[in-house]
């Protein structure tokens, strides 16, 4: 079973989604708050009433849970949540007996009234036709089995942990013919993690990991043990089925990371499962995977775009000299031209109360033209706010209000007093021909001089001179970055 189509609309924090051609191994990345988690849990609910319009479904909605649903509580526009499904020959054998596969499109809208959610379906086809009268009978059936293979693994849950060890047990004292399933998930977990060599249920029925030939209680192993075991448990049972992850990364070290997204992979190209993940992690982004699905945020409201790492994405990090992780995890991607250093940028936005690391922010310099060309095409392909810090005269029309002219070098507001001591910290010590010419010159020309005469390259040093600059100098605030930061807050409040 594997979702190659999904539209959500008006669902929690999510306005609309429309993706096609969604892959089997899918990373699901973006800011925090974006909405990632609210996109797993669409699926998952989608999914679980794949038939609810069909049977027009109402559930009285008592404690009100059923109302945090909606986005922003706005009940008077419906919810839609559709999408198209396929099955392999295998699977319409197993569920009808026939063995050719299937593909069924459905779309619910549900609404809520009188403290009652209500399904119905708006579209419904199978293979490519309305059904008739014969058929809804076969898409209850279909829509049955996929309610019942579809996992969601939290990031952690003491209810799910219980019910997890609950499972392991039920194999563990499967029939003797039946144990092998047991011993093969023992063999699973010793290949993936290699300092647990083995593990058995004891009496208090409680389980029991061999680490490093010492028994220890799964209560006290450690809590990336704990997470990786559960995690390679439930891919074990997920033989066609659609397994939601969030944040797999929790507790994990990096290796094990990359142990499982292979792993997760290899299962994937086999048609053994589809896998939706989210995660803030580098190493999970940088896996071999199908599509990555980007969650992009405006005002309240939280959409998505689905990129394929095809050879296309993959020269363009590769021309800017970035990976995709250092992109994904931003609100805001500034990019500046020469003229600008990124270090000496976010010093001084710093000294305007807006810290990078804390709201999202990520500053790139520009070199070229082809540069230019393929950050234009990355902020197109991933949605990305972007401002530009210069380059004004290089960009589109329409891209120049989120752009701030930038006319003189960084080094032009530099304080000469703060310069002279940065070049004493690192042993440049200018002579007094040198120190008038400071006096006279341009700061750029000045410390591209200084350091021809010394044999040094000054582009190499720019960026260590300018952040030990920026960290200090007391000197007035460039004006173009005070309007900087004002583009900023107004693209963090529409975000």
């Amino acid at each position: 079973m594997k979702i190659t189509d999904l539209h959500v609309k008006n669902f929690k924090s999510i306005s609309e989604i429309e993706l096609n051609d969604i892959g089997g191994f899918n990373v699901v990345v973006g800011y925090n708050g974006y909405g990632k988690t609210n996109f797993l849990t669409a699926i998952y609910l989608f999914l679980r009433n794949l038939s609810s319009g069909i049977e027009k479904k109402s559930i009285e909605d008592r404690n009100n849970e059923l109302l945090l649903l909606w986005k922003g509580y706005d009940t008077s526009s419906e919810m839609r949540l559709g999408g198209r499904i396929e099955f392999t020959s295998e699977e319409a054998n197993k569920i009808l007996g026939k063995n050719a596969p299937i593909i069924l499109e459905v779309e619910n809208e549900v609404k809520y009234s009188g403290g009652y959610a209500e399904w119905n379906v708006d579209r419904v086809v199978i293979n490519g036709s309305p059904p008739g009268k014969d058929d809804l009978q076969t898409i209850r059936k279909i829509a049955d089995y996929a309610s019942q293979h579809v996992e969601y693994v939290p990031i952690f849950d003491q209810t799910y942990f219980d019910e997890t060890m609950k499972r392991m047990m039920d194999m563990n004292s499967s029939p003797i013919n039946l144990r092998r399933y047991w011993y093969d998930f023992v063999n699973l977990v010793s290949k993936t993690i290699p300092e647990i060599k083995g593990m058995e249920f004891w009496e208090g029925r409680k389980l029991v990991l061999n680490v490093y030939d010492m028994p220890i209680y799964i209560d006290w192993a450690a809590s990336g043990f704990q997470r990786v075991l559960l995690m390679l448990f439930i891919i074990w049972l997920s033989g066609n089925k659609i397994l939601l992850v969030e944040e797999p990364e929790i507790n994990m070290h990096p290796t094990l990371q990359s142990k499982i997204m292979k792993l997760i992979k290899s299962w994937t190209d086999s048609g053994i499962l589809q896998a939706f993940i989210t995660t803030h992690s580098p190493y999970v982004v940088s896996s071999n995977v199908d599509s990555y699905i980007v969650l992009r945020r405006i005002q309240s409201s939280s959409t998505a775009v689905l990129v394929k790492p095809r050879d296309g994405l993959k020269n363009i990090l590769s021309i800017l000299k970035v990976s995709l992780s250092d992109i994904v995890f931003n609100r805001i991607v500034i990019l500046t031209d020469y003229n600008a250093e990124p270090v000496v940028i976010n010093n001084w936005l710093r000294r305007l109360n807006i810290v990078p690391e804390d709201t999202g922010i990520q500053v790139f310099k520009v070199t070229s033209t082809l540069e230019l060309d393929n950050w234009l095409k990355l902020r197109r392909m991933l949605k990305l706010d972007t401002i530009f810090l210069g380059m004004c005269d290089s960009i589109d029309i329409i891209l120049r209000e989120y752009c701030v002219p930038m006319s003189k070098e960084v080094e032009s507001y530099y304080n000469k007093q703060v310069l002279l001591n940065v070049l004493k910290n690192m042993g440049i010590s200018p002579d007094d021909k040198e120190l008038k010419d400071l006096g006279k010159e341009e700061n750029l020309k000045w410390l591209f001089n200084l350091m021809k005469k010394r044999g040094i390259d000054y582009n190499l040093l720019r960026t260590s001179i300018g952040e030990m600059i920026s960290q200090v100098d007391t000197v007035e605030i460039p004006k173009e970055i005070e309007i900087l930061a004002n583009k900023i807050k107004s693209i963090q409040t529409l975000t």
